[in-house]
């Protein structure tokens, strides 16, 4: 009969973690303090951003302390230094805090991943760094990759539970909750619950997994029978698409890439998994198939190499081709080291990725410094191959491109934009300074561009026709539109056939949306002309943005007995039809 835990029995547990992770602990209550302010700030920008900021170091201070704190057992470190250590990662981590901008871009949302994936694998080398076998290396990782399946089954379980619980109260009881209870509640689960219940199960002398022995028998039909027949049945996928390039004799196709590191990393995951076995008699399968499989990633390597660079030959470098490029020749190193070496230590295999996510975020070789330089150099090849470049290096003249080369230089506008990077800026002669609208900036770049290509749209693949113009992107108070001189509102949409009663108005749209004709008590009283708000955005946007000032947006018809407003959230034209959605205002 099943014994279920004691009340007693579960606050002891639950003290022993919060004596024995203290650090861990706090990190993990600010943490989910930060999110649930972010959650409650939505609409505030301001606030918003700065939780994110917040939210990056708390995030990383999990996995560095609970490794300082493993260390420290491991070693038997005095009080003093865990302190000392702790306070070292503090000051670390505030330090980056600072280098943050005020606004984090998806720049810094990639070099917080980088920082996450080599703060994680530290965790687990970092307590068998120098001693313990490999063995205990491979059981306390086993520990973790367990736990922490368990620990989300049963924080899932949990927040389903409590989230029924909590939406039943709402539906039986009419209650309107103040707060946004669904994210709070996730939150409450993911960061609070899930982390005490991890730290829980981590064995607390890791000393004694060199002496451990146990292999979960679940652990080894899963990986035996699941992940090894999915890894064979991807390996003959990928030798039968390498035959068949080497048949039709073409270079394979740049995205193969992803698909055999994918593949590769599975492998080796799954033979991390089985490595005890390789020492058990009646398992010496393992060992042969390790050998095996690493001769079989030989082909595979040399694709992923093909693939790769072809497609960095092809368009240059961005920060996914770097990291897959770096992996490749990762892979290609731990593949002969494990081919080639009788005493091939597994640690070597997070060790060595945790250094390479963290040399990949920071220094002059970082991805986002070479990626830029990257596409710089592409952008200024395909200008000089197609002479749209003077004496001073900037765009002159009119010629005519191909499309594939006028669609590169216009991926490369965007590359820049998205990213909100600057460096693109002196090929482009009499370009206005760069507003705090980016997009508008870099539409700009794109008109200069179009202004010397003498191809026309069709021929280029381009509907230069279309437009779309929005201020779901817009931050601070120029989102907002004084309303103090009309009583009365209604959401509506512009399409081809809107008909919208408001009484004593009435609005129908004819030209395929471009006109909005209003009528008060039946009688048509003027006509807004949609047409015209698009060219005066087009001519300070360009054909996209998504930081329209709200004013901007907004079209009126003021009489002394008529006063309306039409605010646009979203407006576009594609061909001869416009299409929005916006909010009318009236007396």
């Amino acid at each position: 009969m099943m014994k279920l835990p004691s009340l007693h029995h579960i606050t002891d547990q639950l003290t022993h973690t919060v004596k024995r992770f203290p650090w861990v602990v706090t990190v993990a209550i600010c943490k989910a303090a930060v999110l649930w302010r972010h959650i409650e700030s939505a609409g505030n920008e301001e606030e918003v951003n700065l939780m994110t900021r917040l939210a990056y170091p708390l995030f990383l201070a999990t996995p560095l302390m609970m490794a300082i704190q493993l260390i420290s057992e491991r070693k038997q470190w005095r009080a003093p230094f865990i302190i000392g250590t702790n306070l070292l990662a503090f000051a670390i981590l505030t330090f980056y805090f600072f280098t943050l901008p005020t606004e984090p871009a998806s720049g810094d949302f990639y070099r917080f991943m980088l920082f996450m994936v080599a703060s994680h694998l530290f965790v687990a080398f970092a307590p068998f760094l120098g001693s313990g076998k490999i063995n205990g290396f491979w059981q306390f990782n086993k520990t973790l990759f367990l736990q922490s399946l368990n620990a989300t089954l049963y924080a899932v379980t949990l927040y389903i539970g409590l989230l029924i619980a909590v939406k039943t109260v709402e539906y039986l009881f009419n209650i309107t909750y103040l707060i946004k209870i669904e994210g709070d509640l996730f939150v409450l689960i993911a960061v609070v619950f899930h982390t005490l219940f991890f730290l829980s199960k981590i064995p607390p002398k890791l000393v004694e997994l060199d002496e451990e022995t146990s292999y979960p028998a679940g652990l080894k039909i899963f990986t035996q029978y699941v992940l090894l027949p999915l890894e064979v049945v991807y390996m003959v996928i990928l030798y039968a698409y390498t035959f068949k390039i080497i048949f039709q004799w073409k270079l394979p196709d740049g995205g193969v890439a992803y698909l055999v590191m994918a593949f590769s990393i599975a492998g080796i995951l799954a033979l991390l998994l089985l490595h005890p076995l390789r020492e058990y008699a009646k398992e010496k399968w393992v060992r042969l198939f390790s050998k095996r499989f690493y001769l079989a990633l030989l082909p595979l390597i040399a694709l992923l190499f093909i693939g790769i660079f072809r497609r960095i030959n092809d368009y240059g470098i961005t920060e996914n081709r770097y990291i897959i490029a770096v992996l490749a020749v990762w892979l290609a190193v731990t593949t002969l080291y494990f081919l080639t070496s009788k005493l091939a230590d597994i640690r070597w295999i997070p060790v060595s990725l945790s250094a390479i996510a963290l040399l990949l975020a920071i220094g002059p070789w970082n991805i986002f410094v070479v990626a830029r330089n990257s596409q710089i150099r592409t952008f200024e090849q395909i200008l000089t191959g197609n002479k749209l470049l003077d004496a001073k290096g900037q765009i002159s003249g009119k010629v005519s491109v191909r499309s594939q080369d006028y669609r590169q230089l216009e991926s490369i506008i965007q590359f820049f934009r998205s990213r909100k990077m600057t460096g693109l800026e002196p090929y482009f002669a009499g370009l206005p300074a760069r507003k705090q609208d980016t997009f508008a900036h870099y539409n700009q770049m794109e008109q200069i561009l179009g202004d010397h290509i003498i191809n026309k749209p069709s021929e280029l693949g381009i509907n230069n026709n279309y437009v779309n113009y929005s201020s779901r992107a817009i931050i601070k108070d120029s989102s907002s539109v004084p309303v103090q001189n009309f009583n009365h509102m209604k959401f509506i949409q512009i399409n081809l056939t809107t008909q919208v009663n408001a009484a004593p108005y009435a609005l129908k749209t004819s030209g395929h949306g471009r006109f909005i004709d209003i009528y008060k008590d039946e009688k048509k009283v003027t006509t807004l002309d949609l047409a015209s708000m698009i060219r005066k955005l087009k001519s300070e946007y360009g054909i996209y943005s998504d930081q329209i000032p709200q004013n901007s947006l907004m079209i009126t018809y003021k009489t002394s007995s008529e006063d309306i407003a039409i605010v646009f959230s979203n407006i576009n034209r594609g061909g001869d039809s416009y299409y929005g959605e916006a909010v009318l205002l009236y007396k």
